[in-house]
């Protein structure tokens, strides 16, 4: 994967990466995950904080 900018304030200290996205579609589409139902996944890298 490409080296992506720093990002000063973001949890992991940069943006997401598009392929990062991408594998979370693809796994979530695969047969794998036939039991998962009615789920949120976020991908934000940590940049929402729920309390």
């Amino acid at each position: 994967m490409a080296s992506l900018p720093a990002r000063a304030g973001a949890t992991l200290g940069r943006i997401g990466a598009p392929g990062e996205v991408a594998a979370l579609i693809a796994y979530l589409a695969s047969p794998v995950t036939a039991f998962i139902t009615g789920a949120d996944v976020w991908i934000d890298g940590g940049a929402v904080k729920i309390a």
